[in-house]
């Protein structure tokens, strides 16, 4: 497959790979696959309990994982303007925050913390200086895009490989949403500002959710009253200097402008984004000549980017209620104790499932067959 010799997986060893065999989903006999509710376009990979690798490793050869990455760049790839289309590639390939060339020292940081909460957009009462900015060694990636979760540990698509699966479900959604305006309504929004705005929210998810050695992730806190991704990764794109429209949409992913209370969110992270880069939003032109509104008329992508942005609304609670069912499935299968239960056993046993066939299709599969299949799935992705 492309995406072994992209991410060159034989890294981890002759044991990844039980008796070294990948097998189509579709050849498993079952009542699932015979109602042909099973994912037709991905294989997995057998893996010994043994042998489960750690979470940065995980989805490197899940096929479903790459697909959706390869979905993301052939996505961007339509993207008609080569400027933009270059820095949002360049954007998911290295993740690493190049605004982070500006804080160079604790004072650095600590003059931009004392900023941002002189105008009310941090809470002072929960984040520290010293929490304003994930860990990062210098130069390196903190991250990379494809083994990053879709969220927290606890929320969407939160296995490895989980963002690209996230992100590719929403390049989808969005561009649905354009092609239905396209056809009803007979007109055409600017796509390129869609298709990078989307790519893009999460962008900075690598690095706010590193994983750690037991197989759970850093927590997040919040900047502005929303995720600090979604902060960190506007701060970025106005760091390099994209186009304002798509700044604009990136902002709208987490809300609609659609009320003056919701608009007042949005130009809020836009505000704090940034004091964060250190750029005028108004010279910049992300605000109006106010500072405090959004630029008129509005357009519409970003609406069709906070749309797109919703794919979550289902993957948060489907995450929830995998985790349970796989909970039970390792104590009453695999003979798990409380402790591997509540450690990094069962943290690497779900975050590899979770990587081979996502907790969107576990969960679908539970929903229309009961666990007794979600069990026998299971069993064929993880040997004992």
């Amino acid at each position: 497959m492309q995406n072994l010799s992209r991410r060159n997986f034989f890294k981890l060893g002759a044991g990844v790979l039980a008796g070294a065999a990948l097998f189509d989903l579709t050849g498993l006999n079952h009542k699932a696959f015979a109602q042909k509710i099973t994912p037709s376009n991905f294989k997995i990979n057998p893996i010994k309990l043994s042998d489960l690798p750690p979470a940065t490793k995980a989805p490197l050869n899940s096929q479903l994982v790459n697909n959706a990455y390869d979905y993301i760049i052939s996505s961007v790839e339509k993207i008609t303007d080569n400027k933009l289309r270059q820095q949002t590639l360049d954007l998911i390939k290295d993740t690493r925050p190049k605004f982070m060339q500006l804080y160079t020292s604790s004072t650095d940081v600590t003059n931009i913390y004392n900023k941002l909460a002189n105008k009310g957009l941090i809470d002072t009462s929960i984040i520290s200086p010293e929490q304003l900015f994930p860990p990062l060694k210098t130069n390196k990636n903190p991250q990379d895009f494809i083994s990053a979760p879709g969220s927290g540990y606890a929320s969407h698509h939160s296995y490895p490989g989980g963002l690209p699966t996230h992100t590719a479900a929403n390049l989808s959604i969005s561009e649905g949403v354009v092609n239905t305006y396209k056809l009803i309504f007979g007109y055409a929004v600017n796509t390129d500002i869609v298709l990078s705005a989307q790519a893009l929210h999460d962008l900075a998810k690598p690095w706010v959710f590193q994983w750690n050695e037991d197989g759970t992730c850093l927590p997040e806190y919040s900047i502005a009253g929303t995720g600090a991704h979604h902060i960190l990764g506007l701060v970025e794109a106005i760091y390099r200097n994209l186009p304002a429209e798509e700044i604009v949409a990136q902002a709208c992913a987490h809300n609609h402008p659609g009320s003056d209370k919701d608009e007042e969110s949005v130009v809020n992270w836009i505000k704090a984004a940034s004091i964060i880069a250190q750029k005028n939003p108004v010279k910049y032109g992300l605000l109006d000549k106010s500072g405090d509104k959004l630029p008129t008329p509005q357009h519409q992508e970003g609406y069709i980017v906070h749309l797109g942005d919703h794919d979550w609304v289902l993957s948060g609670i489907v995450a929830k209620n995998t985790v349970i069912y796989l909970k039970e499935i390792a104590k009453t299968d695999y003979n798990f104790s409380d402790k591997d239960l509540n450690g990094k056993l069962f943290n690497d046993f779900r975050n590899y499932i979770g990587a081979q066939v996502s907790f969107m299709y576990l969960y679908n599969l539970m929903a229309q067959n009961g666990l007794e299949d979600v069990r026998n799935l299971v069993h064929q992705i993880v040997l004992k």
